[in-house]
């Protein structure tokens, strides 16, 4: 009896020390694919210091940066990624469908591992984009425009209306999204007299009225841009669509740019922290820790203050100027509603807007 007693003794004391040898050999490493300045190294920094003291043990945060909807479905459904930072309208897009019967390709969120969410705004709380059988796909992150920037060294007044782009001084002196192009028709459609009801669908929009404005618009453009606006080509610019990223950089660098709030409206995104089936049990916690972390005042300040864009949240306080309260609509719910959140469209939409921007970059050689 007694070696038997010392026998479990020693397995115990084994199981202790190789359990103890674990955690603190134990890491991660959570890969994201996300939008360039969604995870820079201050939030890296921060959620590794978190983790570490939380958890005890270290992770590593590994980046990479998209340029397009798809490649956040690509990392999502090849396991390449553990979070994506998509915006709403992707994961329920017919040419990706995250929710494909027997094959969704994102996690529901365990709401308990991330408190900070109550500090959202009801509008974004209310937001539906993620939301699939009651369960939640996905937290709002930031909300911006494809807006109507003007540099104020050459354009004294702000632009009233997206007709400025057609007004033929400005030819050569703009730049617009390319890998986007839907937000292009949209502000085609929206500068003809067409409301947020009807530019989402192509049986309420007449193609044949749209598509010689669309021509213009693209063959009077000194440069499309993939991503991000290049803000290293501002000066040379007067004006310029941009998700607000954009201005913020070109304005460190010495210019002076803001953004214009047209009187036909615009649409506007809302990104997403999502987190993917490759994400699995400790792992998947970790992600919506990051998520947690990333709708933190601190780093929801620094949506405004990085980004040039509205955080979801309404807790930031003073650590935004009340310019940056006003400019960027901090806190401003009902601000949200008075723009036109992209939103799904039908595979006979998205077809046709792709023929039509396919055609007016052939005209213009670009």
């Amino acid at each position: 009896m007694r070696k038997l007693i010392l026998l479990i003794i020693m397995l115990l004391s084994l199981t202790v020390v190789a359990g103890t040898g674990s955690a603190i050999a134990a890491s991660e490493t959570i890969n994201i694919m996300c939008w360039e300045g969604y995870a820079d190294q201050a939030v890296i920094n921060d959620f590794k210091s978190l983790i570490k003291e939380k958890y005890k043990f270290d992770v590593e945060v590994k980046p990479s940066y998209a340029t397009g909807q798809e490649d956040f479905y690509n990392a999502a459904k090849k396991g390449t990624a553990d979070l994506i930072s998509p915006p709403a309208d992707m994961a329920k897009t017919p040419r990706f469908d995250c929710f494909k019967k027997g094959n969704i390709l994102l996690s529901a969120l365990d709401m308990k591992n991330i408190p900070n969410a109550k500090n959202m705004l009801p509008f974004f709380k209310e937001d539906k984009s993620l939301i699939k059988g009651e369960k939640r796909y996905g937290l709002p992150y930031n909300c911006g425009p494809y807006g109507l920037a003007y540099n104020t060294d050459v354009v004294k007044e702000a632009p009233t209306s997206w007709n400025i782009f057609w007004d033929p001084q400005y030819a050569g002196k703009y730049t617009i999204n390319n890998n986007f192009h839907k937000v292009n028709i949209w502000i085609t459609a929206l500068a003809l007299g067409y409301k947020y009801e009807d530019i989402f669908n192509i049986d309420k929009l007449d193609r044949n009225k749209i598509q010689p404005k669309l021509n213009e618009l693209v063959k009077g453009a000194k440069s499309l841009w993939d991503g991000e606006a290049n803000a290293d080509e501002f000066p040379e610019l007067s004006l310029a669509t941009t998700w607000g990223f954009a201005v913020v950089k070109a304005n460190q660098k010495g210019g002076h740019w803001k953004l214009a709030m047209p009187k036909e409206g615009g649409t506007a995104w809302i990104d997403y922290w999502c987190i993917t089936q490759a994400a699995k049990g400790q792992k998947k916690k970790l992600c919506e820790e990051w998520i947690n972390l990333q709708l933190s005042p601190k780093f929801q300040a620094a949506v405004v203050k990085q980004q040039g864009v509205s955080p979801v949240v309404k807790n930031v306080g003073d650590l935004v100027t009340p310019e940056e309260k006003v400019l960027f609509n901090v806190g401003n719910n009902d601000y949200f509603k008075t723009v036109a959140i992209w939103q799904v469209m039908s595979e006979k939409t998205e077809k046709a807007f792709g023929e039509m921007w396919a055609e007016a970059k052939k005209l213009a050689g670009k």
